[in-house]
């Protein structure tokens, strides 16, 4: 409950027993141009008199820098002077979610809170969705494109993925600071993604043969004839069942 509340319920805390307790109100003034009210308050509770100021807050433009993907959009919003700003506090803008990341002051201060007033500006990057930039790569050919993906979407290394009726792999993810190339990572924390071309099936052929090492009858004159001449032979005997 706030103290616009506590005073409709006459209750509000004591600066002399230091506990919220119903007071009577002795005496109240508004002020002009509706600032706010000052009040002369008796505690039920041990009887002291004091006064509570009530200042009606005013409205301030607040400049915002808005991180989305990789682009940065100036936005200006109306609050109360007396908003607080909190790191990591979430808000709605422009139909989005955005997350506060730094609040600019005067000075060097990195504060984790500011009242409005005090602040220069704010720092967010949307959270409702994830921008990643992705690097294809096929031999000496590359390109780039982005998506936008929900941020709690896991990506892993080695996965196949098809982009314009192809098919790739996923070689690495990058989150701006470290590099996985075996690991998962979730999207709102990637950068990058790596995507190379799969080997071939005469690829991986070679390569469990390099892998294996020689042993004998592995190579040996006319092998590549041989393989061929059962390779065909396969092919017609599928043909003839077919």
């Amino acid at each position: 409950m706030d103290e616009d509340e506590e005073m409709l319920d006459n209750v509000t805390r004591c600066p002399d027993c230091n506990t919220r307790q119903a007071h009577e109100i002795l005496k109240e003034k508004a002020l002009k141009s509706n600032a706010g009210i000052d009040y002369l308050l008796r505690c039920e509770g041990c009887g002291n008199v004091h006064k509570v100021i009530f200042r009606s807050s005013k409205p301030i433009n607040i400049q915002f820098t808005l991180s989305d993907g990789p682009d940065s959009i100036p936005f200006e919003m109306e609050v109360d002077d007396d908003e607080v700003f909190t790191l990591n506090d979430e808000f709605e803008a422009l139909d989005r979610l955005w997350l506060i990341t730094r609040l600019e002051t005067k000075g060097d201060a990195k504060p984790r809170w500011l009242a409005a007033s005090d602040v220069m500006r704010v720092w967010a990057c949307r959270i409702d969705n994830a921008q990643i930039k992705r690097t294809f790569t096929d031999a000496e050919i590359s390109f780039s494109d982005s998506i936008e993906v929900d941020p709690d979407k896991v990506f892993s290394c080695g996965t196949i993925v098809k982009h314009r009726g192809e098919t790739w792999r996923i070689r690495a993810l990058h989150s701006g600071t470290a590099r996985t190339l075996t690991g998962k990572m979730i999207a709102r924390n990637i950068k990058r993604i790596f995507l190379h071309r799969p080997p071939t099936p005469g690829e991986i052929a070679e390569r469990k043969k390099i892998e294996r090492g020689k042993w004998k009858g592995q190579d040996f004159p006319g092998r590549e004839e041989h393989q061929q001449k059962w390779r065909e032979k396969d092919d017609e005997e599928s043909r003839n069942g077919d």
